[in-house]
């Protein structure tokens, strides 16, 4: 029994610590998840003043509710963790996905996996655009010669140069300083959101 006790006395911090954390998280979930307090923040964050219309990739929702632009690099680590994250979102048909792409460094393998990206896109075929946008982010090691002899393209590649050049300007108009850059309807996603939780208020 003293050593049941002795045990219970060692462990009682760790547990109830766990108890306040887990009071916390649920108590912070409820603030997440109210839409009327994420829709004021929302409202007074950053608009965007130039249309990207037509920029990028666009994944059209099937009963969207929500615009979500996301300007991402393709070699972006946090980059790569949003993207499940907002693929569930569009599978669920919650959102219209699109994609701008920026280099971030402007070498050009970097630009090679954009045009690519595009290239894949601009085919039409939505099932294949999101099976290479998948594969590419879930890559550990990105390497676009692998990535390219898989899914080989030809002429699409050489007609992505003004699409390139077009998201490279709507960027730099819009001061984008870091990537992943969320916006939805046109805001910048709040700063006390994270990507994460947005499951909880575009529902």
């Amino acid at each position: 029994r003293k050593g049941i006790y002795l045990a219970w006395i060692s462990l009682k911090p760790y547990l109830m610590a766990q108890k306040e954390l887990y009071t916390t998280k649920s108590k912070l979930a409820k603030v997440l998840s109210n839409k009327e307090l994420f829709d004021y923040f929302l409202s007074t964050s950053r608009q965007i003043t130039t249309n990207p219309e037509g920029l990028g990739i666009f994944l059209n929702g099937a009963n969207p509710k929500y615009h979500v632009l996301k300007v991402c690099n393709p070699y972006c680590g946090p980059c790569a963790r949003t993207h499940p994250l907002l693929e569930q979102l569009y599978e669920a048909g919650n959102i219209d996905l699109q994609i701008v792409f920026v280099p971030g460094g402007g070498d050009e393998v970097r630009l090679k996996t954009i045009r690519h990206l595009l290239g894949i896109a601009s085919k039409g075929n939505l099932e294949l655009t999101h099976q290479a946008l998948d594969e590419w982010y879930s890559q550990d090691n990105k390497d676009y010669e692998v990535f390219s002899a898989k899914y080989p393209l030809y002429g699409e590649l050489a007609r992505q140069e003004s699409n390139l050049k077009s998201m490279l300007d709507w960027a730099e108009q819009e001061q984008i300083t870091h990537t992943p850059t969320i916006f939805i309807n046109g805001y910048e996603l709040p700063s006390n959101y994270a990507v994460e939780d947005l499951k909880y208020v575009l529902n």
